[in-house]
């Protein structure tokens, strides 16, 4: 397969030199490039800035902001079987970035944010261009992170944005060497895993695409 994946926080600038971002480490994204280069399959990472080793192998896009990794998903969407949502996208970006260092001047500063693109609402609604027949789907995987309500909310995820597979967690998860994490395929029961490594986890998911993927044709 060739499988697109995502990864690390982008960076939101609100000015030359400050911006804006997440706790996210980058080691799912990249632990599942490892896992799917590992299942000979070929592999283009989008990927945030990490101080992560380059996976052997993988075609690397760097980029920095939410835009950036819009405009590179949207680039390599058609040519992929698979795409893999495991960056952690920001969700609002400085409405009017200033163009030259913010200077301390002592009084409080108001930001204002505006949303940024819903990159895997749009590669859901484009899921099947490109694909030369109903039965030649693209599979795509999303992640979802919840403090509440996981399941609940993972699941409404997975339907409003049309994925095939959901991998839900909690904030705990952030920069640790071992997670808890639910997945779940559309029409099929909910798969736990408990106190992994990131590198096991992906493991799986990308066994989990193998198996949609023969399911599908």
């Amino acid at each position: 397969m060739r499988i697109l994946i995502t990864a690390g926080g982008t960076h939101e600038y609100i000015d030359p030199v400050r911006f804006i971002s997440n706790a996210s480490s980058g080691r799912m994204g990249y632990a599942l490039a490892r896992a799917a280069l590992k299942a000979e399959h070929t592999v283009t990472l989008v990927t945030a800035p990490t101080s992560l080793r380059i996976p052997n192998g993988a075609k690397v896009i760097r980029v920095e902001t939410a835009a950036q990794m819009f405009e590179a998903v949207k680039k390599h969407f058609r040519l992929c079987d698979c795409l893999i949502m495991a960056a952690a996208v920001a969700d609002y970006t400085p409405a009017r970035p200033a163009k030259t260092k913010i200077k301390k001047t002592g009084q409080s500063v108001t930001l204002t944010l505006k949303p940024t693109t819903d990159i895997l609402k749009w590669a859901g609604k484009h899921k099947n261009e490109g694909r030369r027949t109903k039965d030649d789907r693209r599979i795509i995987v999303g992640f979802a992170l919840e403090d509440k309500a996981l399941r609940t909310r993972a699941e409404k995820k997975m339907r409003n944005k049309n994925l095939d597979m959901i991998v839900a967690n909690s904030p705990s998860v952030i920069g640790a060497e071992k997670s808890n994490v639910q997945i779940k395929r559309l029409d099929a029961p909910w798969i736990r895993i408990e106190n992994n490594t990131k590198s096991a986890i992906a493991k799986e998911i990308i066994h989990l695409v193998e198996k949609l993927q023969s399911s599908l044709k």
